[in-house]
């Protein structure tokens, strides 16, 4: 890979980084509106813990706040994927291997 594939990928993960830092700040700062408590529920919920039943009840019940803590983690998650796989593409080209692909696995389908 080229120097401006590298710059590429070192600049993303700055960026990455530095959202990455933001959200987790704001996940601190929604996580003392709600409580720990409402925390606990609601990441059981986004990790869909609970039955069909449970899970519509809480879905029914949700505010501004605990719609914005989901969102939250919502974005965290997919950030720290996109972080991971930044960091694995500077360490392929790092290694200076031209056998090894730096571009992510495709996901299967289920």
């Amino acid at each position: 890979m080229n120097s401006d594939d590298r710059e590429f990928i070192e600049e993303a993960a700055k960026r990455l980084d530095a959202t990455l830092e933001q959200l987790e700040a704001e996940e601190i700062r929604l996580r003392g509106i709600v409580g720990d408590e409402r925390a606990n529920e609601l990441r059981a919920f986004w990790l869909a813990e609970f039955d069909e039943v449970d899970m519509e009840e809480i879905r029914r019940g949700l505010d501004f706040d605990d719609r914005s803590l989901l969102w939250i983690w919502n974005r965290l998650h997919r950030n720290r994927d996109r972080r991971a796989r930044a960091g694995r593409s500077a360490m392929i080209m790092n290694a200076g291997r031209d056998d090894l692909d730096a571009t992510p696995p495709k996901k299967k389908i289920e």
